[in-house]
């Protein structure tokens, strides 16, 4: 509320009770009564329809658009002995001047400048630059005078009545203003070179001038003619808009009445019309803006170039007399309108909202000025005033002044409070009032839902409420996590936990007590499921720990559940409490427990159970692992594997294998392997047991085991690979291996019949006895005979004696093609030999041709 609010006298707030799409049609009107009833002492009051309107008024659910109060800062002498005839409501004055010729000067708060008698009659204009003021009076005098000096003021005299004036914006500095009134003529006056007056008549022989406004250098006035614009700089008339020929009054019966919305647009009221006007400015730096610029001759007053442009932007006309409008909302007037009964008479004073573009009421108001009933339309005013970013309208007649404005933010608020509309109070609070104040409201609603019963809305309000709240002082924070923890435990105790359960904000953080006894009743309830689930939601810091695993020990010595078991479980990894979490675990054959011991390294600690702990992943019979693939194995018990080999320093490997053994052996076997991959110097003892796993969980990695290791036992390896059938290639390297050559090429002949590899056996022995042995060893087997031959690069000078061992019995196929190709090697071989002994000799005829001439030469000798 404004500074200027603390002297206003409220009257009876109008509830508009029409719709948002009642039109001018709607019979229904808003009643504000402002007639004083002297009798009783009170300030307002009101008939019984009036009161009937305000009953109904009370059911809506929409505050009204305006509010209205009585002014009270206007001298009182003004309405009782006197009465206002003029007054003005300008960005920095406010006027008011009365019918005995006295002037009240204010500031826009109402504080008062001075109150003098500046007229001998009646003020019927009031108009200032921001810096003075005039006043034009039916005595025919203009005064002029300074608004902060009293001492500085002028007086001009017209011998006419003076219906309006206006001052140069510039009047400072020019000193010039424009007058007219019942002579008809539209006068410029000015100060010549030596301080005279001048007088320019702009207009006359039209009628009475009944009004004169500008805007920038724009002059407009109303007489018979109707409303002629005319240009202070190009001295040229612009628009003129006639009176309507239609209208059945006088154009001077009843006087316009302007505003200024905007900087450049003008509405204009006269009889029943409304015109809104736009004025463009066209940027001329040649021209000046003021009216002093007008030369005083009016020879040339009226000829020029127009600089500016006049459009009529939107005309309306209401079914009423308009003594005054302003713009409301957008594309909407605020009009004070006044209906004229079949007497001639004029009824109630109503404002109206009207739609600018079709002239549709939207609202009505009716206000009761008082001693309305002799009141004729020239008697009433309409000021607007906008200060604090909201406009402020100001309702005069001669006897009475009333103030209303439209609802602000915070006075909708308040409406809706009182008429306990909660929910849109605080929608609209969030714009209008303190975070505090929204969350109260928020509160109430929530307690009426409470009176309601209504428990799902509730929950959704609390909800909605609280996590809107912003957090912004300790104050509103303690206040806020304090209600909503109270209206939790309400729905707790109302056995309503399941209605606001997934409404409980783990940020902020209420009181842990909230927590605990939500969780307690959820363990009490039996309901386990939500308890669980409640459990791995919340962080353990929002309840108490100890209490509620008290609760689940004691609940589950009277029922042991699985259920109960994984809640103590989480509350164990929550607070860290691992041993016991893994205990639980071992108890429910959980696999996550592999998870917790590997990530805190626990294992050494439940080395009894071993076994369990490494089965935790696999379900069914212990027989099945023969029967299953080991890379199948090894995915199942991945982690188990994993943990063992981590804990291979803190549980001895003896007692691994001991545990493992068995119908486990093929774990130990995968355990044994991953150790020898990362320790394998600690594992080295143990390689004659992974020598067995290997022949019986993993024979094709058998080789390379034999191959990387060499800790195991030969004699041994050899026997276990002679044992069976397939393993050629193991014996192989171990014959090798030992220095029994001969029996691996035996084995490699006889076996595995691959003159390939025999010949890469041999080749890497480096033992040229073995090339002999093998060519012996298969001169009884075309294959070899025919790799020998093909391979003539290894077995060059036993070429010849192959062929001639190869006895006559044995079929070589493909003999004669290899034969041939050696041949036709061998012939090459011979040019290529020939050709480098050539080039040899060649080059060695040169060097001892030139050796000997070098020879001949002789040599100096320097003594």
């Amino acid at each position: 509320m404004s500074d200027n609010d603390s002297n206003v006298q409220p009257v009876v707030d109008c509830t508009d009770i029409t719709s948002e799409n009642s039109s001018a049609l709607s019979p229904a009107r808003n009643t504000c009564d402002s007639e004083e009833e002297t009798s009783s002492g009170s300030e307002d009051n009101y008939d019984d329809d009036d009161d009937d309107d305000d009953d109904d008024d009370d059911d809506g659910k929409e505050p009204p658009l305006l509010t209205f109060s009585r002014m009270t800062q206007i001298p009182k002498t003004f309405f009782q002995r006197d009465s206002i005839s003029a007054c003005l409501f300008s960005d920095s004055l406010f006027a008011f001047a009365t019918h005995s010729g006295l002037l009240h000067l204010t500031r826009p708060d109402f504080t008062t400048i001075r109150t003098f008698k500046c007229h001998r009659s009646s003020i019927l204009s009031v108009t200032t630059d921001g810096y003075y003021f005039a006043t034009g009076s039916i005595d025919g005098t203009v005064v002029i005078g300074s608004i902060e000096d009293p001492q500085d003021i002028s007086g001009f005299d017209f011998k006419r009545p003076i219906h309006a004036v206006i001052l140069d914006k510039n009047y400072t500095s020019t000193k010039t203003f424009i007058s007219g009134g019942m002579a008809g003529e539209v006068i410029l006056t000015q100060r010549n070179w030596l301080g005279n007056r001048t007088d320019t008549i702009l207009e006359k022989n039209n009628g009475s001038i009944v009004g004169i406004y500008t805007i920038d250098d724009v002059v407009f006035w109303m007489n018979d003619t109707g409303i002629t614009f005319y240009s202070t700089a190009s001295k040229a008339k612009l628009l003129n808009i006639p009176f309507p020929p239609d209208e059945q009054n006088r154009p001077d019966l009843y006087w316009p009445k302007v505003t200024f919305p905007e900087t450049d647009r003008i509405i204009i009221c006269w009889g029943s019309h409304i015109w809104q006007v736009k004025i463009s400015i066209l940027k001329n730096p040649e021209a000046s803006n003021n009216l002093g610029s007008l030369l005083s001759t009016a020879a040339s007053s009226l000829r020029g170039v127009p600089d500016r442009k006049v459009e009529l932007e939107h005309h309306v006309r209401l079914n009423c007399l308009v003594a005054g409008a302003a713009a409301f909302k957008d594309d909407q007037y605020l009009c004070l309108a006044i209906r004229q009964s079949s007497s001639g008479k004029l009824d109630t004073p109503e404002l109206k909202i009207i739609d600018i573009l079709n002239g549709e009421e939207l609202h009505t108001y009716q206000v009761i000025s008082k001693s309305f009933q002799n009141m004729s339309l020239n008697d009433y005013h309409l000021g607007v005033h906008i200060g604090d970013g909201k406009s402020e309208y100001y309702l005069l007649s001669s006897t009475d002044a009333i103030i209303t404005k439209e609802l602000s933010l915070v006075d909708r608020f308040n409406w809706y409070v009182d008429k306990k509309l909660y929910v849109k109070a605080w929608e609209i609070g969030n714009y209008a009032v303190s975070p505090m104040d929204r969350l109260v409201v928020g509160l109430k609603y929530i307690d009426l839902l409470f009176s309601e019963n209504s428990w799902t809305d509730a929950s959704g309000a609390i909800a909605t409420i609280f996590e809107e709240t912003p957090e912004e002082s300790e104050e509103l924070s303690n206040f806020k996590i304090s209600k909503w923890g109270m209206y939790i435990l309400a729905f707790i105790k109302h056995d309503k936990t399941d209605e606001v359960v997934d409404t409980i904000p783990t940020s902020p953080v209420l009181d842990y007590n909230v927590y605990t006894t939500v969780l307690t009743w959820y363990l009490k309830k039996s309901r386990y499921t939500e308890l669980l689930h409640l459990l791995s939601t919340w962080s353990h810091f929002l309840y108490d720990t100890v209490l509620i695993t008290d609760q689940i020990e004691d609940a589950l010595q009277i029922k042991d559940t699985p259920i109960l078991r994984r809640c103590l479980v989480v509350i164990y990894l929550a607070s860290e409490q691992y041993l016991a979490a893994v205990r639980q675990q071992l108890i429910l054959r959980d696999a996550a427990a592999l998870d917790v011991l590997l990530e805190h390294n626990l294992l050494s600690n439940f080395v009894s159970e071993l076994k369990d702990i490494v089965l935790l992943p696999f379900e069914g019979p212990i027989d099945r692992l023969n029967i299953m693939k080991l890379s199948q194995i090894k995915n199942i018990f991945q982690k188990s594997i994993a943990l063992l080999v981590d804990n291979r320093h803190s549980i001895p490997i003896e007692k691994l294998i001991e545990e493992l053994s068995g119908s486990l052996q093929v774990l130990l076997f995968l355990f044994l392997q991953e150790c020898m991959k990362i320790e394998p110097l600690m594992m080295a003892p143990y390689e004659d047991n992974m020598l067995e796993l290997y022949l019986i969980y993993d024979k094709p990695g058998l080789l390379g085991f034999l191959k990387t290791k060499s800790n195991y036992n030969i004699d041994k390896a050899i026997k276990f690979c002679q044992e069976e059938n397939n393993l050629h290639n193991e014996l192989i390297f171990l014959w090798s291996k030992i220095g029994e050559n001969r029996k691996a090429l035996s084995l490699i002949i006889d076996r595995l019949d691959d003159p390939k590899l025999a010949f890469q056996f041999v080749k890497d022995s480096l033992d040229n006895e073995l090339w002999n042995f093998l060519i012996n060893y298969s001169l009884d087997r075309p294959k070899f005979i025919k790799a020998i031959l093909d391979s003539s690069e290894l077995f060059e000078d036993e070429i010849a004696t192959v062929v001639d061992k190869i006895p006559d019995n044995i079929e070589v196929e493909g003999l004669k093609k290899s034969l041939e190709d050696i041949a036709t090697n061998n012939e090459l071989k011979l040019g290529v030999v020939s050709s480098i002994f050539k080039i040899v000799d060649d080059e060695t005829k040169e060097m001892v041709a030139e050796f000997l001439i070098i020879r001949k030469k002789g040599k100096i000798f320097h003594n």
